[in-house]
């Protein structure tokens, strides 16, 4: 995983990602070979007023989300991958890619509108293959970081083993929640299907599994011809 990363990504899936320039962000480097981490905020407010804040700091790589001015869902890129992000008060170097995505934290278990999900889970997904962020959560549905202290910051896990964390999930200083009781496992099962439909054509075109495809596809009667015991 050591070496450079593609810095600005274009698309993710049907969702163009626009490109907002002149964002302040630490231009430093992201440890590349540190095991791939994300992390997931929500804004706690809408597009217009969350990305007025981030013009001035607190920027994440990427913002996504309905915005009220254009009528549907977003995606833009802040701030570039390999460097950065600083959506949290510490402990940013550890994450390689950082999201905003517009909503409100709730303490009941919940899930974005199916546009978000789909914009969300397309990014996702899109980071599991050019950056190789796993798709998971260590933590199942309903187990979530509150406000404060809570085990998730001192569980050590953050930095040391890749995947997606909340906000509620990073080590203290921090003491935000955010995105609260969030159904992870809706958007990640949403993520790894679109991150397979665009990795198995790789997988099939070489390897033992495309060797295992080719015999078995050898072996299978051809349509419309009757198998042998059906003659």
């Amino acid at each position: 995983m050591a070496g450079t990363v593609r810095a600005w990504l274009d698309q993710a899936g049907k969702f163009p990602i626009a490109h907002i320039g002149g964002i302040p962000h630490f231009n430093e480097a992201v440890p590349l070979g540190a095991p791939r981490t994300g992390v997931l905020h929500t804004t706690e407010g809408g597009w217009a007023g969350s990305l007025a804040i981030f013009k001035q700091h607190f920027a994440p790589h990427f913002m996504l989300g309905f915005d009220a001015d254009a009528q549907k869902v977003r995606v833009a890129q802040l701030v570039q991958v390999g460097t950065i992000g600083a959506a949290l008060k510490a402990h940013n170097n550890r994450a390689i890619v950082q999201i905003e995505m517009i909503g409100f934290s709730k303490e009941n278990p919940w899930i974005p509108d199916d546009e978000t999900v789909a914009a969300l889970a397309s990014l996702m997904a899109v980071c599991a293959i050019e950056y190789g962020i796993p798709l998971e959560h260590p933590w199942p549905d309903g187990d979530f970081g509150k406000a404060g202290r809570n085990p998730h910051r001192s569980s050590g896990k953050f930095g040391e083993h890749g995947g997606w964390f909340g906000h509620g999930d990073c080590p203290s200083p921090d003491t935000h929640w955010d995105p609260g009781n969030l159904e992870w496992s809706v958007i990640l099962d949403r993520a790894k299907q679109l991150a397979g439909v665009r990795l198995a054509p790789l997988i099939a075109s070489a390897g033992p599994a495309a060797m295992a495809a080719t015999e078995q596809g050898a072996r299978k009667p051809p349509k419309n011809r009757p198998r042998v015991d059906e003659a």
